[in-house]
Parts: structure tokens; sequence; C-alpha cells
């Protein structure tokens, strides 16, 4: 029953595919992660980027999966003891589901879209010999996003967005904080 109901699904999807607009988007970007404390520390926010390219398919009413290579910085202000610089780099799987108010094949647009995330750590990196050494990332950190976009000229756009963390960011701590994450994007719109 569930291989015909997964082929059901799989074939309707094929079929609204198959009809609808498609695009590729490469973009470019900035973010700011902000980590929720510890016990031992806070996490100040400090400016990243990420780059990446998502798949729009549909025309008023879209879904958007993407990639996204992402690198976030903080900086760990301990109780005790001095402040250090905290990176991460990440690939970051969104899926989006977006509304369009005039159709993203027009000229001009502003759209929303929402939607989950999963992220993976490819590298994390603290000062030295950083107190906070042991700090290990969980193997899946997921998210939720919503934001707004502007489509201009039918080929350029820029999203505006906001990721809630779902899930811990760190193993093996009594109080993991949560990765929120501020990011604007732009790119290209490439019609097929």
């Amino acid at each position: 029953m569930n291989k015909i109901i997964f082929a059901l699904a799989l074939s309707a999807f094929g079929a609204i595919t198959a009809s609808a607009q498609l695009a590729i988007r490469p973009f470019v970007g900035i973010n700011s992660s902000s980590l929720s404390d510890i016990d031992s520390a806070s996490f100040k926010n400090k400016i990243g980027y990420q780059f990446g390219a998502d798949l729009q398919i549909g025309n008023k009413l879209y879904l958007q999966p993407g990639l996204q290579f992402e690198y976030v910085k903080n900086t760990i202000d301990p109780n005790i003891g001095d402040r250090e610089d905290y990176q991460r780099t990440n690939l970051r799987f969104p899926v989006m589901i977006g509304y369009s108010f005039s159709g993203i094949d027009n000229n001009w647009g502003i759209r929303i879209f929402t939607g989950p995330n999963a992220t993976f750590n490819l590298s994390d990196k603290k000062e030295g010999e950083s107190s906070f050494k042991d700090l290990k990332l969980e193997d899946i950190i997921w998210g939720w996003n919503a934001g707004i976009g502007a489509d201009f000229l039918s080929f350029l756009f820029l999203d505006l967005g906001y990721q809630f963390g779902l899930s811990d960011v760190f193993k093996d701590l009594d109080s993991s904080p949560r990765n929120n994450l501020f990011y604007a994007n732009a790119g290209l719109r490439i019609r097929f």
C-alpha cells in the first residue's frame, strides 16, 4: 500500500512539475547567526556569508529546494576568561514553499516563503587553546525558515529570511543552544 501511495505522489509531483515554470537561482548573501546562551557563556552575533543555488518550480505557488554553502561566525563571551571567535562552515539543504503575489514570470513581484532546512556541519574552528574545544556539533541541525522576496526585471531577486532553530546545536550539553539565523540573498533567475 505504501508503494502505491508513493508511486501516486511521485506521479502527481511529476505531472505538476512537467507543466510548471522552472528556474535555477544562483545566489550570494550575508548572514548573522544567533546562538542562544549556555550556562558558561554567551554567543554574540557576527556577520557571515553564504552562496548556493535553488530550483524554483511553479509560478504563483512554487516549490523551491536548494543547496547552500554557509559560513557563520559568533563570538563566545565566557562568564570567566577572554572572548573567542567561533566559526562554522555548513552545508544547508532548504526546501521552501512560497507564494508570488504577481507570478514569478513578471518584471517585478513580491513573494513570501517558508519551509524546513537540514544543516550539516563541514567544519568548526575556535581560537587557539579554546576553553570550548570540547564542544561537539550535532550531526544534523534542523531549522524552519520564513521570509519575503522581491523580483526585479524578471531575472534578478532579493530574499530576506529568518531561520528559527528547531534542534540543539551541540551534543552532550544540558542546555544546548539553538541556531537562529537572519539572512539576505541576492541572485539571478535563469528560466527554462
